[in-house]
């Protein structure tokens, strides 16, 4: 691997980790934004948590064909290309004239990020030398965590002073930034040149997560049963076509490595045991707490913060241990902030609970995910960099996706398709609270399981 000069590391990272700080950005502030988007739009709760659900569908059906384009057409202007759809999305969902309207542009806002995610995390490995990347890649997850830490106090403050649209304006100048440093850069790596884009596979595998995601986000109707049948036979058929394609969009050879395997199960269940828990505090804390969004923004501002802090401290040490350690001992802490949780949630809101598993809780993710995306970088080939960080970043959404399909299920099991939080259903929302906190520990013990046991590091034992 050819040593690149400091400016090209720095350069590489300041761009990755403006456009990775961007998304948790949008959705932090967005959740503190939930109660006036749904005050403007007159929406249900269920219908709310689509505002989340909707972007990380998309953003998974579009992640594994970014990945390939960026293999045959190079990472930077795959990386400029998302910057600018990704702008687009921003500027449109501004003028959202009802909330079906919103959905849309977040989806396209969500092909932009799909396009900038999946090449990130394979830049900065190109960039750093395998004894420093720990470092680099801290920094990079430390921003993500920086996002969703600011995202709260500032959409509570400026939905409070401006409304939620104006979320949408303060997006724009940092995805603008980041494609311009982008161009800085001078090399645009191409891992396949002379190969064809897998336009059948792509199409299939589209297909199949379209259907499958949107049957779990309409749980419990029968159709959704049925749709998630439906897609899962559509993925397994794309994964018997891509295994004879000459030029797949998918390199199943990546997971006959277990440790591969078990990092990105382990990477899953994390964040399947964790994204949900923003969106029910949010509703949690101004719902039944009637926080402002700029004091509900405040309170959930511990937990990122807490994150920010371990992430750059564990990346840095990811280097130097057993790659098992640090990820376990993340997932164990956080399985202890969720049953904090679990056991002192109540109409009575017992804020220094919150508090102390919001803080128990950033610690645990400190802990494991540069590590874990650190381990997952060190168990590949350079040449599939772009895949390995493409697969992260649909594990990682998909963990998402399925956090939220659980959260508005259980909404509509509980509450309906057409009610809102009130006085009259307190109890059944924290009804819903503590199953949501129930089923977040289950796979997160799962996970913990999957995090020590994930077997050999290197890269050529499969």
């Amino acid at each position: 691997m050819a040593e690149h000069s400091k400016r090209v590391k720095h350069l590489v990272l300041a761009a990755s980790c403006l456009a990775i700080f961007v998304n948790p950005l949008a959705g932090s502030m967005l959740n503190l934004a939930l109660g006036a988007i749904q005050t403007d739009f007159g929406c249900s709760e269920h219908e709310l948590g689509w505002v989340s659900s909707v972007f990380f569908i998309v953003s998974v059906m579009c992640l594994l064909p970014a990945s390939r384009l960026a293999d045959i057409y190079g990472k930077k202007r795959t990386f400029i290309w998302g910057s600018i759809i990704g702008s687009i999305g921003a500027v449109c969902s501004i003028f959202s004239p009802n909330i079906v309207f919103l959905y849309v542009f977040r989806g396209i806002t969500a092909v932009g990020t799909a396009f900038t995610s999946c090449t990130c995390v394979s830049m900065i490995a190109d960039v750093y030398l395998p004894d420093e990347r720990g470092g680099a890649l801290g920094v990079n997850t430390a921003c993500v965590y920086l996002g969703a830490s600011l995202g709260p106090a500032i959409g509570g403050f400026f939905t409070d002073l401006f409304g939620w649209r104006s979320i949408f304006i303060l997006l724009l100048p940092l995805m603008i930034s980041s494609a311009f440093m982008i161009t800085q850069y001078r090399e645009n790596v191409i891992s396949s040149p002379d190969e064809a884009f897998d336009s059948k596979g792509s199409m299939i595998y589209v297909t199949g997560i379209a259907i499958m995601m949107f049957g779990l986000i309409s749980l419990p109707e029968l159709y959704a049963v049925a749709m998630m049948v439906i897609g899962t036979v559509i993925i397994i058929g794309f994964l018997k076509f891509e295994s004879k394609e000459k030029h797949p969009i998918f390199h199943g050879e990546m997971f006959s490595n277990v440790a591969f395997r078990r990092s990105m199960v382990a990477l899953f269940l994390n964040y399947a045991a964790s994204f949900s828990v923003a969106f029910f505090l949010s509703r949690y804390l101004q719902g039944i707490g009637l926080l402002t969004a700029t004091e509900a923004g405040i309170v959930m501002m511990i937990q990122p913060t807490v994150q920010v802090v371990f992430t750059l401290i564990s990346g840095r040490l990811s280097d130097r241990m057993d790659k098992r350690i640090l990820p376990t001992l993340g997932m164990i802490i956080l399985c202890i902030g969720l049953a904090i949780l679990l056991f002192t949630t109540d109409i009575d809101i017992n804020y220094p609970a919150i508090y102390i598993s919001q803080a128990v809780m950033g610690l645990g993710f400190g802990l494991f995910s540069a590590p874990n995306t650190n381990a997952v970088m060190s168990y590949v080939r350079a040449a599939q960099y772009n895949q390995a960080s493409g697969m992260i970043a649909v594990f990682r959404q998909t963990g998402m996706m399925l956090s939220m399909g659980l959260a508005t299920c259980l909404i509509s099991i509980f509450m309906g398709t057409d009610t809102a939080i009130e006085p009259s259903n307190y109890e059944v929302f924290i009804d819903i609270l503590r199953y949501a906190w129930v089923i977040c520990i289950s796979f997160s013990v799962v996970g913990i399981f999957f995090s020590w046991f994930r077997g050999a590091s290197d890269p050529d034992k499969h």
